[in-house]
């Protein structure tokens, strides 16, 4: 049975048997040793460290430690081809090679090669300190230009307050447009036709690529059983998914918790090695280092993704040019019945995911990645070096330097859902945690704006500035900008202007509060709309109110940026009461078994 699904779906005749629940990988790889006439290793053992990793764990031998070596010297976790041709040799009288589960080997690999993985990890090997990184921060030219606009500033302020705030108003008016242009060109652009996720997404299992899923947990214990739900119930062939649930070496609670469980077989857990900084990209690195699979995605811990995302990916990166690296696949908050914060923020969402980010992915703009759910090409994805480990929103960072690489990006018509904070205070921090990354971000790619310039091209570059410093900046002088177009407009001022300074000034706010005022509104009134969420109109009105607790939050960055640049302001999840149900309808509660992964094809419509 499993050797002609092998032969049917193009997978390993091994990883078939594992997932059809045949016979249990450690069972499996002790009938192999005694196949072969060797030893089985039953427990951990200590491996030498150094070598290529990711090519020691294909290939499936490593050498024992001198501490550790008894009767034999190596040890053999074989897959694959190099299973294959092992099995062909048949027995070998070698008294000095164990065989051993591949597990414990990936797990014994990653034990030997601790340190220097978690330097690779973060960056900080000799490839990751040549790129560009957040690690650094400003450059010296970066802090030069910052105080002397500063020090000018300040003396303004002082000598000639009106003038300089007008010579202000009229510098950041270019970045205001900027981003207040490209939200209404979103807007303009019509929605692609519902065709191809009608008809064109479906392909055979046996062209199906071989699927990575990182699935970055820290303190998640809340919501494991969900997340594990969601991910069995992926209609994808279980045989072609490389899970990898990311632990830190520390977090004991997740750890005891997935010791409770019995995994499906194309689930592992990956126990990431201790190190800095503690960022979730630094676990994605890890992952991807290890990634078995030509597809690669993230899912997030509270994440419900449609089943089908991932066979929607697949296709449409076998019928696309090699360029389209990554898909953004949509984000939609699914208990925005709950709270006010979780409606406003679903309100958000939906501009951002249905308008806007669909808008300028069909002009070939970048746009600033989802923390989750988007789709890569693995060796697009390495050939940029992974996430930088140091930015807090990697995601915005990444989006960019595939631009600046030549690749592009592009929109997934499928949903994964998501849970919004629930408290001010968890909104907050996470807010101020994505807006310092911006700030990251715009330091990073700033450093050498001409070749900037050069790597991405004008449109790409001029997008960038608008959607990152443009997001920052509205977001610090937001209040200040609205107040005092407030009161020029309640003395006449703003309508009659004196003198040329004031009539360029006043000529600016107007255009800004008119058309950005349609900005603010447009996008996530059309985003509900095509959501098929209509409810979510009658809070149109306090989006002015919501966008004010995002400069409170903008201004929390600037603080966290320069007194804590790398921490993680970590979300809890798993506090909303009345989320939809993951999967295919299945209500998943806390004690909840985990079910049986779908049948190949299984729910295709």
């Amino acid at each position: 049975m499993a050797a002609r699904r092998a032969a049917r779906y193009g997978t390993d005749p091994a990883r078939e048997v594992f997932t059809l629940g045949l016979i249990d990988e450690e069972i499996f790889y002790r009938a192999l040793a005694a196949e072969l006439g060797l030893p089985f290793q039953a427990g951990t053992i200590a491996l030498r460290p150094g070598g290529v990793h990711d090519a020691i764990l294909r290939g499936g031998i490593a050498p024992v430690a001198a501490e550790a070596a008894g009767r034999f010297r190596f040890v053999l976790a074989p897959t694959g081809p190099a299973l294959r041709r092992m099995l062909e040799a048949g027995p070998r009288d070698r008294g000095d090679i164990a065989v051993m589960s591949l597990r414990r080997f990936a797990e014994a690999l990653r034990e030997a090669n601790g340190a220097d993985l978690a330097k690779r990890a973060a960056n900080l090997d000799e490839a990751g300190l040549a790129r560009d990184s957040a690690r650094t921060g400003a450059s010296r030219g970066q802090r030069i230009a910052v105080g002397l606009g500063a020090a000018a500033t300040a003396t303004g302020s002082v000598l000639s307050p009106f003038e300089t705030f007008f010579t202000i108003a009229l510098l950041l008016g270019p970045v205001f447009l900027g981003l207040i242009l490209l939200r209404l060109a979103a807007t303009i652009e019509p929605p692609a036709p519902d065709l191809w996720r009608r008809y064109r997404w479906r392909t055979d299992d046996a062209r199906l690529p071989v699927y990575s899923i990182a699935v970055p947990l820290h303190r998640e214990e809340t919501v494991l059983r969900q997340v594990l739900s969601a991910l069995v119930a992926l209609d994808y062939p279980p045989a072609k998914l490389d899970i990898r649930l990311l632990i830190e070496a520390d977090d004991t609670g997740m750890r005891d918790a997935l010791g409770q469980i019995a995994l499906p077989a194309h689930i592992g857990v990956t126990i990431v090695p201790p190190g800095l900084p503690r960022t979730k990209p630094r676990a994605l690195n890890l992952a991807l280092l290890e990634a078995r699979g030509s597809l690669f995605t993230i899912y997030d811990a509270e994440d419900i993704p449609d089943p089908q995302q991932l066979r929607m990916a697949a296709a449409r990166f076998l019928q696309a040019p090699a360029d389209l690296a990554c898909l953004q696949a949509r984000l939609v908050i699914d208990h925005a019945d709950e709270g006010l914060l979780p409606a406003l923020f679903a309100l958000e969402y939906a501009g951002l995911f249905e308008v806007i980010n669909p808008g300028l992915l069909r002009s070939g703009l970048p746009i600033m990645l989802g923390g989750t759910s988007n789709h890569f090409r693995t060796q697009a994805l390495r050939a940029i070096g992974g996430w930088d480990a140091w930015n807090v929103t990697e995601d915005a960072d990444l989006g960019l330097r595939l631009a600046r690489a030549g690749y592009r990006m592009g929109d997934l018509r499928s949903e994964t859902r998501e849970e919004a904070p629930m408290t001010l205070q968890a909104w907050l921090k996470q807010r101020s945690r994505w807006i310092k990354g911006y700030l990251q971000t715009l330091v990073t790619h700033s450093r050498a704006p001409v070749t900037l310039f050069r790597e991405a091209g004008w449109p790409a570059a001029l997008a960038f500035l608008s959607l990152c410093l443009g997001t920052v900046v509205t977001a610090l002088a937001y209040p200040a900008f609205a107040i005092a177009a407030f009161l020029a407009w309640r003395d006449g001022s703003l309508l009659v202007p004196t003198g040329a300074l004031g009539s360029l000034t006043s000529t600016l706010a107007v255009t800004v509060w008119m058309f950005g005022t349609i900005a603010l509104f447009l996008p996530p009134a059309l985003g509900a709309l095509r959501r098929g969420m209509p409810r979510l109109l009658l809070l149109l009105p306090l989006l002015p109110l919501y966008y004010g607790l995002v400069c409170i939050a903008a201004w929390m960055a600037v603080r966290d940026y320069h007194a804590n640049r790398f921490t993680w302001n970590k979300t809890a999840h798993g506090l909303a009461r009345r989320r939809a149900p993951p999967g295919r309808g299945r209500p998943v509660r806390d004690d909840a078994a985990i079910p049986a992964p779908p049948e190949p094809g299984a729910g295709r419509c």
